[in-house]
């Protein structure tokens, strides 16, 4: 089930120009951020040019405990960030959290969770009746992968009115066109 959010994840990610990376470069000595170690609920780590995300398991259905364990991972994933920004570059964070355990108390801590945006960005995605759910709302992830492209698509008509249309467009710029179709719609009926 966690091995299916992993792969899901990870080809969104791929999509949007992340690739997979190891965290250990990020758990020396020398980070002054994080000396904590590796994280024992890390399920991937992605970074592109402009931002990296973090995908943890949550282990708990407790409110509190879902909170402690993603300040822990947030911290982690900062001291990443702030490492990465060494270079001059700007980065964004996004931590994503697998929850599999849902209850009314865990629902309160998605809603916490995801308005707080100190150090990175969050997103809970969570197993339900159908596989995993929420992943679509992952900030930089959220366009699907489009598997069959098919053959180009063709626009027909029977109604020249988008020809003539286009020639105007041709003819003036956009704001015109719009102020010459406004004139043609009562906007008061």
């Amino acid at each position: 089930m966690l091995n299916e959010l992993t792969e899901i994840i990870g080809c969104r990610a791929e999509d949007a120009g992340f690739s997979r990376t190891p965290t250990q470069q990020y758990l020396s000595g020398t980070n002054q951020n994080w000396q904590d170690g590796a994280l024992g609920n890390e399920l991937g780590y992605w970074e592109s040019s402009f931002a990296s995300i973090l995908l943890v398991h949550i282990t708990t259905d407790s409110g509190a405990e879902a909170m402690r364990q993603a300040k822990i991972a947030e911290t982690f994933l900062d001291a990443a960030i702030v490492q990465r920004e060494r270079s001059g570059l700007v980065i964004d964070g996004y931590l994503v959290i697998a929850a599999t355990q849902v209850n009314d108390e865990f629902k309160a801590f998605i809603l916490d969770i995801e308005r707080d945006i100190r150090f990175v960005r969050k997103h809970v995605v969570t197993w339900g009746d159908d596989g995993w759910e929420r992943y679509e709302r992952i900030t930089p992830l959220g366009l699907e992968r489009i598997e069959d492209q098919g053959g180009a698509v063709v626009f027909s008509s029977e109604n020249t009115d988008y020809l003539q249309l286009v020639e105007l467009l041709a003819e003036v710029d956009s704001q015109e066109l719009a102020k010459v179709h406004g004139k043609e719609w009562n906007l008061n009926e």
